[in-house]
């Protein structure tokens, strides 16, 4: 019974994912690690991210800057590595509540009117790099920290959904080398792993019909609220 709730899961979080740009990392680790083990899940969420963001690259290709996309996803892969072979001998919970606090506060500042712009310089992508890299390999998703960089960057809809599926590829193919050594991700998750891509590519082509009729305000206020929540989930993980 547990594999059919935890596809269910997937499914609703790949969809809001496949909206928003993120989402699905807070729902599936949260609610699918109550049915199974914390790193099996992390494992076949990393899988779901994987195939997630590969078909979102290319249904959004054409709304992608590539140049700050290459920049992020090639930066993010030495740190997505050092997160991943962190967390394989450390207890990451401490550093939950620090993130958490971290994006409520931003959000809250955005929702006061105080827009604190960030330039599509290639240092700003260098750091964002760097800190969403490490964060995903050690928590299984950095893109909070790297919605809110883009969010300043003055991204929009589809260009936001594009830019953060493909400065993702490496970092989850990254990941997923990574937990095979480690042996995070084995040979017993591949059979659901195959489902969860079926799931993901699903839901992107569904994201991709409803996000033409949401306005960019209701878009940015939907983004602060899947922000909101993702950080209160990690405070309770």
């Amino acid at each position: 019974m547990e594999p059919y709730i935890f596809i269910t899961i997937a499914f609703v979080g790949s969809l809001i994912s496949a909206i928003f740009g993120l989402g699905s990392g807070f729902i599936v680790l949260s609610l699918g690690s109550l049915f199974i083990p914390i790193k099996d899940c992390i494992a076949l969420t990393t899988i779901l991210f994987m195939a997630s963001t590969f078909t979102k690259t290319i249904l959004y290709h054409q709304y992608i800057n590539w140049r700050l996309s290459a920049i992020i996803a090639l930066g993010s892969i030495p740190f997505s590595w050092l997160g991943a072979e962190t967390l394989a001998s450390i207890d990451p919970e401490p550093l939950r509540p620090l993130l958490a606090g971290f994006i409520i506060l931003s959000v809250i500042i955005n929702s006061l009117g105080i827009k604190l712009s960030l330039p599509k310089r290639t240092s700003i992508a260098l750091s964002t790099a760097a800190l969403y890299g490490y964060v995903s390999g050690l928590l299984s998703s950095g893109n909070p920290i790297k919605a809110l960089a883009l969010d300043r960057m003055g991204f929009e809809k589809q260009s936001f959904i594009g830019v953060m599926a493909a400065t993702a590829l490496g970092v989850n193919i990254t990941k997923l080398i990574s937990y095979s050594g480690n042996n995070i991700l084995r040979p017993e998750h591949y059979p659901l792993g195959a489902a969860l891509i079926m799931i993901s590519i699903a839901s992107a082509l569904i994201g991709k019909k409803l996000i033409h009729g949401i306005e960019s305000d209701k878009y940015r206020q939907g983004l602060s609220i899947i922000l909101i929540f993702s950080a209160i989930t990690l405070f309770f993980k």
